[in-house]
């Protein structure tokens, strides 16, 4: 009998030794605040800097623009109130030099009365998008904008191109193209698996590895400590870091100010709702996922927080885009 009570006891003890070891790896190699604040001292700096950017100018449409594949911005419109040379930052979808390929899609906009949007896009339903660059001079200037683009969604019938005129149509889609000559290269998706699948078993079975993730992530915000929040979000920002060339203070003032945290001094109180009233979407030609929510095509963790010296709250979607770095990886975020 003491022999048979033996054998358990070996069996289990190198298991335990096994699992503590994995846990203690596991431990080691996350990230925290610190790893964050050094990314400053990780990323490349070089003599040019260029930084990209779109003025985009709406009327009555709903609309999206994407830049390879990945929105700048999506709006449903819900007042008929439009964008006016809006400015909107680009680097961060643009991974290296070359041609990059700009998507202008439009759907109806808003009716203001019968409080609904319109059933098809009118005649004077348009969206313009200016491409400029920038390069910061030496003494840490912003630098002379300068246009390199300027797109207008097409009014009137072409003899060279299909029919683009509006009036009775529920949906239109075009795009350009630019040259960005950036200096750094990204190669975050250049290996990534294609998620995007025709197979319904497969997305089913994706779409429950996509929600577990969102529940993970709002999990952090809503139990989690800002380290863990970190090890989530490590890769992201410092990709999104050498895109954009911060600087050490940048990056530190970017997490400590941009990311709302329930466990911040400034905050009164911050909660997310539950991952519902989705809609699972693709982008970055099907490499990247996301959860959108049905009514507004915005991210599907979203809530609000309100500061101490504000009056009132402020609605919060946090943008979460997943990817699968190579096939049987867990996924994680862009």
């Amino acid at each position: 009998m003491k022999i048979i009570n033996i054998k358990p006891v070996l069996l289990i003890l190198p298991l335990l030794l096994f699992i503590n070891c994995k846990g203690q790896e596991k431990k080691e190699n996350a990230k925290s605040e610190n790893d964050i604040y050094a990314i400053g001292r990780e990323i490349k700096r070089f003599n040019k800097e260029p930084n990209y950017g779109a003025y985009i100018s709406t009327n009555n449409c709903s609309f999206e623009v994407l830049i390879n594949d990945i929105p700048v911005i999506k709006h449903r419109d819900a007042s008929g109130a439009g964008l006016s040379r809006s400015y909107f930052p680009i680097n961060w979808d643009i991974t290296q030099e070359g041609t990059q390929k700009v998507t202008v899609r439009l759907s109806p906009g808003f009716n203001q009365k019968t409080g609904s949007l319109f059933p098809a896009l009118m005649k004077n339903s348009a969206v313009e998008v200016v491409i400029v660059v920038s390069v910061p001079d030496k003494d840490g200037g912003s630098g002379d904008e300068e246009e390199i683009k300027v797109y207008s969604t097409p009014q009137k019938e072409s003899q060279n191109k299909k029919t683009a005129t509006y009036d009775g149509s529920p949906s239109f889609e075009d795009g350009f193209t630019f040259e960005a000559k950036v200096p750094y290269q990204i190669h975050t998706l250049a290996n990534a698996e294609t998620l995007y699948t025709k197979d319904n078993d497969k997305l089913k079975t994706l779409e429950k590895e996509v929600v577990t993730k969102y529940n993970q992530i709002r999990d952090v915000y809503l139990k989690g400590s800002k380290d863990d929040l970190a090890n989530e979000l490590y890769t992201s920002e410092k990709r999104t870091a050498q895109q954009l060339y911060s600087s050490p203070e940048e990056i530190k003032e970017r997490w400590d100010n941009d990311y709302q945290f329930r466990t911040d001094a400034n905050l009164e109180f911050f909660d997310l709702k539950p991952i519902e009233n989705y809609k699972l979407t693709f982008y970055a030609n099907g490499k990247l996922v996301c959860l959108e929510k049905k009514n507004n095509e915005k991210s599907s963790l979203w809530g609000g927080f309100k500061r101490k010296d504000k009056a009132i709250g402020t609605t919060t979607y946090i943008r979460l885009y997943l990817y699968r770095p190579k096939k049987g990886a867990e996924l994680q975020v862009y």
